[in-house]
């Protein structure tokens, strides 16, 4: 059974496996059709066609045929809200997105690194109380 998802959650998603489908397109060699798609997103087209297009919805099994030869369907354990219930290693509070265009929250790595929003060209994420 394929997840329910509209265009705000789908947006977050793309957001949070964009490093990941990175990495997999330039093992792949597919990181130009990747890009194309992420200006898209940029741009103000839809997360949720992006999604769909990389195989991202769990349980979403239609393929369209835009999948590229070799490509593995999918980023494993990808689920639209990347905050989990364990406390952040280091570091406190919650960050959102710079440009307040997707409901992504998150908080910073083990390292104490803030996160970053992959979409806009890793634009350090903001504090939930920061203005803008």
């Amino acid at each position: 059974m394929a997840v329910e998802m509209d265009e705000g959650q789908a947006l977050v998603l793309w957001c949070l496996l964009l490093p990941d489908l990175r990495r997999a397109a330039a093992a792949g060699r597919w990181s130009d059709r990747l890009e194309r798609t992420a200006a898209q997103v940029r741009d103000g087209g839809s997360a949720l066609d992006a999604c769909r297009r990389f195989d991202l919805i769990p349980g979403d099994d239609a393929d369209d045929g835009t999948r590229g030869f070799g490509e593995q369907p999918g980023v494993a354990n990808a689920y639209p809200d990347p905050r989990g219930a364990r406390p952040p290693g280091t570091g406190r509070g919650e960050y959102r997105c710079p440009r307040g265009v997707c409901g992504r929250y998150d908080r910073r790595d083990d390292e104490g690194r803030p996160p970053v929003c992959a979409l806009f060209d890793d634009e350090p994420m903001l504090p939930t109380g920061s203005p803008r």
